[in-house]
């Protein structure tokens, strides 16, 4: 049986929670159906994700294409639509010609942003399924070009099953997609694994206080969305309060000058001496282990994966209310939660470990068999497999004969020289007005800062 794949992000620092569970998912559906062809439709250039394909031995195809959800709220200026539309338009058509070639027997779009491979699919009569891992706009500031019930509609419309992993996501989709169609399905983590990586050394010490009191662990991308200002701000809140408490945050920056951002406020707060930037680690588990409780401070998770796998090593874990984290933590059994929006409420719940250090243990172990329940209970890979397996042979939605005209259109006019200069100018300053490529890849170190680039 051949299922093809299609994944938006080329990882360019990390594989995301969405790359590892879809990996972790092909992993598993390929012991249990030896016969599995998996085939991948991925973004170009190559990243993170494309090494992990290399490493599995698994067929690849890179693409270079946009989505229907982007960072700007602002319409972009014609010649950047125009630009980016011909590369999406081409991407489509590619991946028509090679769905009509291989003729799988299924595709599945692993990505909210990105809609080219179901579309393709809908052309050629396949059937298809859409994984749902993430909010979009609530959780990473995209905007939907279209609006968010029509994109979710759509979705719903160009699949046969589409899978979400957590309620609260399956909730936020119900509305414009028939309910029958949604799956939810916890991303499998290997929690005898993340044990074991816990118990290895840290790399780099993550409390080099003489005094850390209460040690705090935070994993994830160093950005606005994901909360870690919400840590400072309530360690500043502490010590206002006479508790002591330092911080390890582990994570690649994605924002430029975000970590000096952080730096700032901690200095404002008189907190800088107990603020610890590791950056991105291989191994983020030992940090964790490391601390007394964890942290997922995030604005909203669909899921939570750093805050199961807090839960994995033994930790209590603090995490905001919204989102798939408030579906694992038990307050006053494996930790607590908090609304993103009172830092004084998260000070509360860091304080009262820091004053009841039994609570550090007692919740962590709660916290570790917790996770386990959580593993056993879930369906997980198994149900999600017996689904996508069900979609097999069924009736595809199919667009009319006629979009294989209009997909062929712009590779049509680009040849006859219809990609003007302005055109290309126009993609060339956007590039550099967004960071993205390179100059974004310099810019998103940690401690580079505009001003610097400038100056130089």
């Amino acid at each position: 049986m051949r299922v093809f794949f299609s994944n938006h992000s080329t990882a360019p620092i990390n594989l995301g929670g969405a790359e590892r569970s879809l990996l972790r998912l092909v992993e598993d559906w390929s012991v249990s159906r030896p016969d599995l062809e998996p085939v991948f439709l991925t973004k170009a250039p190559a990243g993170k994700f494309i090494e992990s394909l290399r490493r599995r031995g698994w067929p690849y195809h890179a693409f270079r294409f946009r989505g229907w959800a982007l960072p700007s709220p602002q319409p972009a200026p014609t010649s950047e639509r125009t630009a980016f539309a011909a590369v999406d338009y081409a991407a489509v058509g590619a991946m028509i010609a090679l769905l009509e070639r291989e003729r799988p027997d299924l595709v599945v779009t692993n990505t909210l942003v990105a809609p080219w491979a179901a579309f393709a699919a809908a052309v050629v009569g396949i059937p298809h399924a859409w994984f749902v891992r993430e909010y979009g706009d609530l959780d990473h500031g995209l905007h939907f070009q279209m609006g968010r019930d029509a994109t979710f509609h759509d979705i719903g419309l160009l699949s046969g099953a589409v899978v979400t992993n957590s309620h609260a996501v399956a909730r936020h989709l119900a509305g414009s997609i028939d309910p029958a169609k949604i799956t939810v399905a916890y991303p499998q983590i290997d929690l005898d694994e993340v044990l074991a990586s816990s118990l290895e050394p840290p790399k780099a010490e993550p409390f080099p206080q003489a005094d850390p009191g209460l040690r705090i662990t935070v994993v994830g991308r160093v950005e606005d969305g994901k909360g870690q200002h919400r840590v400072v701000r309530a360690l500043g809140e502490l010590r206002r309060r006479g508790v002591t408490a330092s911080v390890a945050l582990v994570g690649a920056w994605k924002e430029p000058g975000y970590d000096l951002t952080l730096r700032r406020l901690a200095r404002e707060l008189g907190v800088e001496g107990n603020l610890t930037l590791l950056g991105e680690l291989e191994n983020p588990f030992s940090v964790a282990r490391a601390a007394d409780v964890c942290v997922t401070p995030s604005t909203i998770e669909a899921f939570g994966r750093s805050t199961l796998e807090y839960m994995a090593v033994g930790r209590p874990v603090v995490a905001s209310s919204t989102g798939g984290s408030a579906e694992l933590v038990e307050p006053g059994r494996t930790g607590a939660l908090f609304d993103p929006d009172d830092i004084g409420a998260l000070a509360d719940a860091l304080q009262a470990y820091a004053t009841a250090p039994e609570l550090v243990d007692e919740h962590g172990r709660a916290a570790r068999a917790r996770a386990v329940d959580i593993a056993a209970a879930s369906s997980g890979n198994a149900a999600v497999i017996d689904r996508l397996e069900a979609l097999v042979g069924s009736d595809a939605y199919r667009l009319p004969e006629m979009a294989r005209y209009w997909f062929a259109l712009p590779s049509a006019y680009a040849s006859m020289g219809a990609t003007t200069p302005r055109m290309v100018l126009g993609l060339v300053w956007s590039r550099l007005r967004t960071r993205s490529g390179l100059v974004g890849r310099v810019l998103r170190r940690p401690g580079v800062a505009v001003s610097r680039l400038r100056r130089r």
